[in-house]
């Protein structure tokens, strides 16, 4: 079924994935990375993928970006079938994609630029996420002069000034020490919070799963499809601020321990 077979809800809000599928050639050879995926991602909703090491969470989130055309199915965002990049879905990806030749303020306003909003919008779009991220004393820093942290810091902020509807971000904190990371994960809740963002994030991290996802769409092992979508319980606690209230919360452990049986049982094959 081709993605231009399948009937889309005009009057939809949020993203909608649906029986999507991708198939890779491989020397000739045919590979089905993804088959048959639906899920549904709520506006102002943090939606997680998560699964085994080459289940297909990134070409899902790939798709979703516009960056890979599914092979079957489709992927719409509030009704509208996604045929490729556009600045209402921001991306940030694992590695740092800071331009080494501008200065932290020009990489977070090359977008803006590119769109050819006006000068004075970009400065203070500039100013305001580059505050909201904690950057705003290093504006003029090169990225080589950042630790890998504040690059990260620098490609989100470069990702919400373009005010997407939705953010996308595969393992954006993958290559950071522990500390670092959970300093982001904490700085993305907060970000995400207050700006009533629309997140959709790759991980292989449970905790950070829990920590950050509204929803837990678990991928099973290659080809992947879904196994289960999970609504932690405590994300709704509005006392559950810090990882330490969402460890404390009765139905946590219960839940890690469901998902890391399911990390087991697929990954085993």
């Amino acid at each position: 079924m081709s993605a231009a077979a399948v009937k889309l809800d005009a009057g939809a809000q949020g993203l909608q994935v649906r029986q999507v599928g991708k198939v890779f050639s491989d020397n000739g050879r045919e590979v089905v990375a993804v088959e048959g995926v639906s899920f549904d991602v709520e506006p102002r909703q943090v939606c997680v993928l998560l699964g085994p090491s080459g289940c297909g969470k990134s070409t899902v989130l790939r798709m979703m970006a516009g960056l890979e055309r599914p092979s079957s199915g489709s992927v719409s965002l509030n009704g509208e079938l996604v045929r490729g990049p556009h600045r209402d879905r921001g991306m940030v990806f694992q590695g740092y994609t800071s331009f080494p030749w501008l200065k932290v303020r020009q990489n977070v306003a090359y977008g803006l630029r590119v769109n050819g909003d006006m000068l004075a919008m970009q400065e203070g779009t500039v100013d305001y996420f580059l505050d909201r991220v904690g950057l705003s004393a290093f504006a003029d820093a090169y990225p080589h002069q950042l630790s890998g942290g504040m690059r990260q810091r620098v490609a989100l902020a470069r990702a919400l000034a373009n005010t997407p509807k939705v953010l996308l971000m595969d393992e954006p904190f993958g290559a950071l020490d522990a500390e670092t990371r959970w300093q982001m994960q904490e700085l993305l809740l907060d970000v995400i919070r207050k700006e009533r963002m629309t997140v959709v994030m790759v991980t292989h991290d449970v905790e950070e799963a829990l920590l950050l996802g509204d929803q837990i769409v678990f991928l099973s092992r290659h080809p992947g499809r879904v196994k289960t979508i999970l609504h932690p319980p405590f994300k709704a606690d509005s006392e559950i601020n810090t990882r330490e209230d969402m460890r404390a919360h009765p139905e946590y452990a219960g839940m890690e321990k469901q998902i890391l049986g399911m990390m087991r049982e697929e990954g085993g094959h």
